[in-house]
């Protein structure tokens, strides 16, 4: 079970289990999903039908999609096409074009059709919804693992567009802290969270690799909470990433 849609590279990389269950309360990362799980021809002949520009990011940026296909390549391309990937920001190379980056860097149309023709394998048979994450942690169950990768504590405004208040983060780890299941949960480390999860079991600072172009890779820090340990497996969550 995956909340968040920043858990989305967990999902993709673990080992498959019978019982798949993605969540994020943003509709349109949801809606994302279930394209690529039930109707990637459509979204790949989008993809290879349209090449990146400025002309075309501001169509895009500032048009509303007529279908569910559309609204899921809106959404993949910002992510593609924008710094960081964030959906209010500024495309690659600025509104000028003027960086050794252009908009098209992390856009390559034959890549893209084959992730999701490997994401769209993988989310078969995967129950996919846009529902309040207290629903999946206090849902039953039995052997489960939740993997919550929720919005940063710190620059959650500024980085999403479904982002969590300091109160419901707090409501968040009392959750946890009360929670029946297993729970990974990946965050941003500041004191603020050191101090929510003070209770828990397992906290361990982790770094990661991600990358803002096609030829640059950055070092991000997150804290990996868990009420289990997960020392020997953290390998293969960071490699998720």
């Amino acid at each position: 079970m995956s909340l968040f849609s920043k858990a989305v590279p967990f999902f993709f990389g673990k080992p498959k289990v019978p019982i798949n269950w993605l969540n994020d309360k943003d509709p349109m990362i949801s809606n994302f999903f279930r394209v690529i799980r039930d109707e990637p021809e459509q979204l790949k002949e989008m993809v290879r039908k349209h090449k990146p520009s400025i002309e075309l990011w501001k169509t895009i940026k500032f048009s509303e999609p007529s279908s569910s296909v559309e609204a899921a390549f809106m959404f993949l391309f910002l992510n593609r096409t924008n710094y960081s990937g964030i959906l209010s920001a500024n495309p690659i190379g600025g509104l000028n074009q003027d960086s050794e980056y252009k908009i098209d860097c992390r856009w390559n149309s034959e890549e893209i059709c084959r992730r999701i023709d490997l994401c769209s394998l993988k989310l078969q048979e995967t129950t996919i919804t846009s529902v309040d994450y207290k629903e999946l942690i206090t849902a039953r169950g039995e052997d489960v693992l939740i993997i919550l990768d929720p919005p940063y504590y710190k620059k959650g405004k500024q980085l999403y567009n479904v982002f969590m208040t300091p109160e419901e983060h707090e409501e968040l780890a009392n959750l946890l802290r009360h929670c029946n299941h297993k729970f990974l949960l990946t965050i941003d480390d500041c004191k603020e969270v050191r101090d929510l999860y003070s209770w828990a079991p397992f906290i361990n600072q982790e770094e990661w690799y991600y990358s803002l172009t096609s030829k640059t890779n950055n070092i991000g820090k997150e804290l990996f909470i868990s009420n289990f340990d997960i020392r020997a497996e953290i390998g293969l969550f960071k490699g998720a990433r």
